[in-house]
């Protein structure tokens, strides 16, 4: 295993820790074993989406401290991880993609108490703010919210792009294939005429 390899396993080791350390009660739950079973992003699944949002956050932290710059990693865990659970159930409960973007979050910090118990405002704020820039959701006060609301926005697109790439061909043949029918296309359209 080469110096590249370490590292990189050597951080992902440090990031289940964390996990375990400070979500250990959330990643036990009912309500993140369902999560797993839930689609979300299309192609990905609420909990997938979630634990990518929980492990970019504490990549994101991780190179914040290497500026000196500190976080609070146990808030990070816990919105991370909870950040999404509000739309448990959102066939049911929401009657738009509108309602569920705007209520889930809410729906989320109800749940992160039930599991968690006293919740603390950075966390609240993470949970809370997740959403923004989107829809009409207010900006995070916290660093750690803003870390997380990226982290969300990033995980989410990795949900569609590996989703994406999973059940369907690869990026970069999906290029070649538009490629080629670009080109058969021009050939067509010459040999018409």
């Amino acid at each position: 295993m080469g110096k590249k390899s370490r590292k990189k396993e050597a951080r992902r080791e440090e990031i289940r820790e964390e996990l375990e350390r400070y979500g250990s009660e959330i990643l036990q739950s009912e309500e993140m074993q369902q999560a797993f079973r839930q689609r979300h992003h299309t192609l990905s699944t609420v909990g997938a989406h979630t634990m990518r949002v929980a492990a970019t956050s504490l990549a994101i932290c991780y190179a914040l401290k290497k500026l000196k710059i500190k976080t609070d990693i146990p808030a990070v865990v816990k919105g991370s991880l909870c950040h999404d659970l509000g739309i448990l159930g959102r066939n049911e409960k929401f009657h738009s993609s509108g309602e569920c973007s705007r209520q889930h979050p809410v729906d989320s910090v109800e749940i992160a108490r039930q599991l968690t118990g006293e919740l603390s405002d950075k966390t609240q704020d993470i949970i809370a703010h997740h959403m923004w820039p989107v829809g009409k959701s207010k900006p995070p006060r916290s660093l750690e919210a803003a870390i997380v609301s990226a982290a969300d926005k990033i995980a989410a697109v990795t949900d569609f792009v590996e989703g994406y790439s999973e059940q369907r061909p690869g990026v970069r043949d999906v290029l070649h294939i538009i490629r080629d029918r670009k080109k058969e296309n021009t050939e067509w359209k010459t040999k018409k005429k």
